[in-house]
């Protein structure tokens, strides 16, 4: 159900009703967002891996911009290199991974966690910028913290 070759399929046309763009565009986009920041994808990230280490970030993005198609949710789990984040339909288990082609091998999208920190990264802002996306000001309420940092909320 979710094989590499399923999700790229589920992911293709993502990518173009949900961001108006093709895979290799979404590509594009990646490497002119270029490396993360904090060390996220270190050793793998490059040109031709420019999803490595931007799971959190472009998730991040798409969750906060409403960019997530009906019946799916943003979540993450933790495995062995870290954390990993992409969207799942809890009802059916199908996967959305945008940033799936970082991995070499299948994954196993079995434990996943949908609790998100309040703090928006500037890995997120930057794939927001990138992508052309906006905070969906009908689901989140936005304001800064102590130190500058923007904190959202979600509107219930």
């Amino acid at each position: 159900m979710n094989s590499k070759t399923k999700i790229n399929q589920r992911n293709i046309k993502f990518f173009k009703e949900y961001l108006e763009m093709s895979k290799d565009e979404f590509f594009d986009k990646m490497r002119q967002a270029g490396k993360p920041k904090k060390g996220f994808g270190e050793g793998r990230w490059n040109n031709e891996n420019p999803t490595a280490g931007r799971c959190g970030s472009v998730v991040g993005a798409l969750r906060l911009s409403g960019r997530i198609p009906d019946e799916y949710i943003a979540c993450w789990q933790r495995d062995n290199d870290g954390t990993h984040y992409y969207l799942i339909n809890p009802n059916t288990g199908k996967v959305i991974d945008p940033t799936c082609y970082q991995m070499k091998n299948e994954y196993d999208y079995d434990k996943y966690h949908q609790q998100f920190y309040p703090q928006v990264s500037k890995n997120v802002l930057d794939i927001m910028n990138i992508l052309g996306l906006e905070i969906d000001e009908t689901k989140f309420k936005t304001n800064k913290d102590s130190s500058g940092r923007l904190i959202v909320s979600k509107i219930k």
